[in-house]
């Protein structure tokens, strides 16, 4: 972890790592955080040291036939009412776009993995398909993705898995945590 870094959302100065315990409000997520972080002090410009991991383009397997590109919402024209594809909620910062297609991702559901297990449906693995039905936790309509067991017409809603029993922490770092576990488990298996 660098003590100062320079980042393309605010090239005009280097941020600088730094500690506080007084809440701040991330100028790339667009939600509050508190503690570490990188920051500019001339702008009062913040950021949580995981937004400053997300590349400008990626490749997310959800839409796989153009490379995403990080756009500011503030400075977009697609208008206030965009929604993230994956999860369904508004996109207030920055987002990932797709320009051709009109695809949108907030950064943090870039993180989500395409297989998890879950407390829902302990006996089989679940995957992120776009799919119809109801949550089999919440049994409200399904939005266009969700997780899946194919074996058992299981269906979660994104929401439900992520937020379920979430206790302090950040729906991206139980994304982030899903993921890492998903990938030791799929390494472990073809031991």
């Amino acid at each position: 972890m660098a003590d100062t870094i320079t980042h393309f959302t605010h090239p005009e100065h280097q941020l600088l790592l730094t500690h506080k315990s007084n809440k701040f409000w991330c100028d790339l997520c667009k939600t509050s955080g508190t503690g570490l972080r990188y920051r500019c002090e001339t702008c009062d410009f913040d950021l949580h040291e995981s937004c400053t991991t997300y590349p400008e383009t990626l490749s997310f397997y959800a839409h796989p036939w153009h490379k995403l590109a990080l756009a500011d919402h503030s400075a977009s024209t697609v208008g206030s009412s965009v929604c993230c594809d994956l999860c369904r909620e508004p996109v207030k910062g920055f987002y990932y776009k797709c320009t051709p297609c009109g695809f949108y991702l907030h950064p943090h559901c870039s993180l989500s993995p395409r297989i998890v297990h879950s407390r829902f449906h302990p006996d089989h693995a679940l995957m992120l398909v776009p799919t119809a039905g109801s949550c089999c936790a919440c049994n409200k309509d399904l939005t266009v993705w969700t997780y899946r067991c194919g074996m058992c017409s299981v269906n979660l809603h994104y929401k439900c898995l992520f937020n379920s029993g979430n206790e302090g922490g950040s729906v991206g770092d139980d994304r982030a945590e899903a993921s890492r576990k998903t990938q030791k488990s799929a390494l472990t298996s073809k031991k």
